[in-house]
């Protein structure tokens, strides 16, 4: 198992990233490490990630070049909020504030899969990580490929890798991508905390492209069948044969599959 740093080392530069604080390290074992002792509205960056994780402790590899970042984000539920507010749906949030950035950039063919993975085509370009440290603050963990050389991880992943470099003719820097993320995620968020699942359904009925076939894994059994989408509670939706749906509860998701 992984283990956190006992002392990480003071950020080497820090600013202001729009509505945000951000503080940038050389290296860093994991920045949703060290996301977890900064307070809400706060970035955590590094250039050089060595033990950034995925679900299930699954390892992403961080090279000089990409955007290794995780967004402190309040649980503060404000008083004219929706009642059906989740924040298990922050994975959502996050994966609709990506799409909304790559899309202003002119990257139409982007798309999610559910429930932490952002596609172009068949290849992954961003993954994201959201974790509870405490009841009153998430950390949402974002990596991106811009610049980073991605040649020697193609087969150590499942997915084959996209870079933001190779997508643009003039691909921002990096840091411009961390604060363009940012605002998204600060527009994204703030209408879900007040409007919940709901108010990101139109973006999200966007976010999955054409329906395709997958095999979704529980403890219990295999499912195969058309994706079609997520209900309102952010559960995935498959068509079976004969036109059938079948919704499958989230939490007993172990990996979604697509063929």
């Amino acid at each position: 198992m992984n283990s956190t740093p006992p002392c990480p080392t003071p950020a080497e530069e820090e600013g202001p990233c729009g509505d945000w604080t951000y503080h940038e390290w050389a290296e860093a074992f994991s920045t949703n490490d060290l996301a977890r002792t900064l307070p809400p509205r706060h970035i955590a960056v590094c250039r050089v990630q060595t033990g950034g994780r995925g679900r299930f402790n699954r390892q992403w590899i961080g090279e000089k070049g990409g955007l290794w970042a995780s967004f402190t984000v309040p649980l503060e539920t404000p008083h004219e909020a929706s009642s059906e507010i989740c924040w298990g749906h922050l994975p959502l949030v996050a994966g609709v504030a990506l799409l909304d950035m790559l899309r202003d950039m002119g990257i139409r063919n982007a798309r999610l899969r559910w429930p932490n993975d952002l596609l172009v085509g068949r290849s992954k370009l961003a993954g994201i990580l959201v974790e509870r440290p405490s009841d009153h603050m998430a950390v949402i963990g974002i990596g991106v490929n811009v610049f980073n050389d991605v040649t020697g991880i193609a087969g150590m992943v499942q997915d084959p890798p996209a870079r933001l470099s190779d997508l643009l003719p003039d691909c921002p820097s990096v840091h411009d991508v961390m604060a363009a993320l940012a605002s998204h995620l600060d527009r994204v968020f703030t209408a879900f905390s007040r409007g919940g699942i709901s108010a990101l359904r139109d973006s999200l009925a966007l976010a999955w492209a054409e329906p395709r076939p997958v095999t979704v894994f529980t403890d219990d059994e295999t499912v195969q069948g058309i994706f079609t989408g997520i209900d309102d509670q952010g559960n995935p939706v498959l068509s079976l044969p004969a036109g059938r749906a079948r919704t499958i509860p989230a939490h007993l998701v172990n990996r979604l599959k697509e063929e």
